[in-house]
């Protein structure tokens, strides 16, 4: 059984908002009312709150109307925030409404008494969106299981990697910077002690000292001479800086 829709109703008048209510409870049970306010103000605080996946929005509210709070929901998204889809809901059929439903990527425009027919149609749509918008994020997460793959986060959204595409990783307070095997570098916005967690599931990976992380199947010399380690990629060589105590800790190992 899928997970319940979680849904907030925005409509000022009672009746309408407790009709509605009742024909979801009725013959849409998968979708769980899980707020209903009476004004825009009021439902953007809930909606932040909340984190519902669909409103059904009345578009004439005392105060700022539903387009007002249609648009503050559009400006607010970013990576934290998803805004829910719409269904709007209106006792009139002006074309404008209509219009700037569209705008705004409402799924549907519902006239009221809403109708049992055009809520189902309505409905479909919204799963049929969600449906469209999650199979891309299931294929991309099924293609990072079976390639094995590292997520970071990046100033361009997220960087993905496989183990053998980086050669060390330096730590640099809030952010680090990951030198690749083909020698260019990402700048991660995750602290070292964060990124070694995520790259604990491969043994590859050993910090050495406070600010490194390196891929130990890179590493070719170990020099006590100027405290750094020579790391070698098929495609780029560097001397990455560690404490002196690092360097002969590792020797003493490498000599065992």
């Amino acid at each position: 059984m899928s997970a319940p829709i979680r849904a907030i109703i925005v409509e000022d008048e009672f009746h309408q908002r407790e009709t509605l209510i009742q024909k979801l409870r009725e013959y849409h049970p998968d979708v769980a009312v899980v707020a209903a306010c009476d004004s825009a103000e009021t439902a953007l605080v809930e909606i932040v709150r909340s984190q519902p996946q669909l409103i059904f929005l009345d578009i004439q509210l005392p105060g700022k109307n539903g387009l007002w709070l249609a648009d503050q929901l559009s400006q607010m998204a970013c990576e934290r925030f998803s805004p829910p889809e719409i269904i709007f809901t209106t006792a009139y059929s002006d074309s404008e409404y209509l219009l700037n439903a569209i705008r705004l990527s409402a799924i549907d425009y519902l006239i009221k008494p809403v109708q049992i027919e055009s809520l189902a149609i309505a409905i479909n749509r919204f799963r049929k969106r969600q449906e469209a918008s999650i199979s891309p994020v299931r294929s991309l997460t099924e293609t990072m299981q079976k390639e094995k793959m590292f997520r970071f986060k990046n100033f361009g959204g997220l960087l993905l990697v496989k183990a053998e595409d980086i050669a060390y990783v330096e730590g640099d307070g809030n952010y680090s910077v990951m030198h690749l095997a083909n020698g260019e570098t990402e700048e991660v916005f995750e602290r070292l002690g964060e990124i070694e967690q995520t790259l604990s599931s491969d043994n590859a990976f050993v910090r050495v000292g406070r600010s490194v992380i390196i891929n130990r199947n890179y590493l070719r010399r170990i020099n006590a001479r100027t405290s750094s380690l020579h790391i070698v990629t098929p495609t780029a060589s560097h001397e990455v800086q560690v404490p002196a105590g690092v360097v002969k800790g590792m020797r003493e190992v490498w000599e065992m």
